[in-house]
């Protein structure tokens, strides 16, 4: 089973979603995903069976986007529930004083079965 940041970053990239480019720069929007918390659940026989991972997903747009920053987003949105992962939370956007750039944070949610 491959780890929650692993799986999340492939969405991303499979989705190729436009106005995306996950490259570090501040003429690119980034995605930076991190492993936010992995519950266990689905209890039985004293085993848990289930693993309920969180991941944090930060965009970081570039100075000029040439897209919509809601079509960016509900695209991400589109294409994590299109994988199986539920959405959580999002943060609202915040403007980086210093780099002048716009940036989200968002929260999913993903449920994978434990397999003995």
């Amino acid at each position: 089973m491959a780890l929650a940041v692993v799986d999340a970053k492939n969405v991303i990239e499979t989705a190729k979603i436009d106005g995306i480019d996950a490259v570090n720069t501040i003429n690119k929007t980034l995605n930076e995903i991190t492993n936010a918390k992995t519950n266990l659940g689905g209890y039985g026989s004293n085993h848990f069976n289930t693993l309920r991972r969180e991941v944090e997903v930060q965009v970081f747009y570039s100075l000029h986007p040439s897209v919509s920053v809601d079509d960016v987003e509900v695209s991400l949105y589109r294409a994590f529930e299109n994988a199986g992962w539920e959405i959580g939370e999002t943060h609202g956007h915040t403007y980086d004083p210093e780099t002048h750039q716009l940036t989200v944070t968002m929260y999913l949610y993903q449920t994978k079965v434990v397999n003995d």
